[in-house]
Order: C-alpha cells, then structure tokens, then sequence
C-alpha cells in the first residue's frame, strides 16, 4: 500500500483517476478508506488515502511524472453538492 494526500478540490473520481488512472477505481478506493464520505463529494485537503500502485507504466504513472494533479472541484458551482442537489439545480426533478 502507498500513501497519497489530497489537495484542495479533489473529488472520489478524481483520486481514482489520479491514483490507478481510471474513474471505475472508486469503489476501491472506498473498500481500502471507510473514513472517505461518498461518491460526488469533494474530499478535504490534506487527507490521506491509501491505495495500491498500479503496476507497469499507466495513466496514472504519466500525471505523476507530468507533475499534474486531477482536479474537477475548484470553480464547480455544482462539485461537492451530491448527485440529488445537482439534479434539482439542472431541472430533472
């Protein structure tokens, strides 16, 4: 297992982008972190979030020798407002 701490704006898609390179990785991410809040919500700064490297040269070896982070959560009206209140924002209720 390795360590890697959040920075400001990242959502549970954006770690699982940022760490095994691929949005479908939530899941374990939530498996290997229980303390993580849900799907859709933004995940503090700082936190810490433990997951196994992929091996082999992946998406996520790219952002980490590019020196970019995955970030969808700063300048989002919409981010870290859950799935239900984006719903009702947008009219599809």
């Amino acid at each position: 297992m390795a360590t890697y701490t959040t920075t400001s704006g990242q959502t549970l898609f954006d770690l699982s982008v940022q760490l095994y390179g691929n949005s479908s990785s939530v899941i374990k991410l939530l498996v290997d972190n229980t303390a993580l809040a849900g799907i859709g919500k933004l995940v503090p700064a700082g936190s810490e979030i433990e997951y196994t490297p992929p091996e082999g040269f992946t998406v996520a070896q790219f952002l980490t020798d590019k020196r970019r982070t995955v970030n969808t959560g700063n300048n989002n009206p919409l981010q870290g407002s859950g799935f239900d209140l984006g719903f009702t924002l947008n009219g599809f209720n």
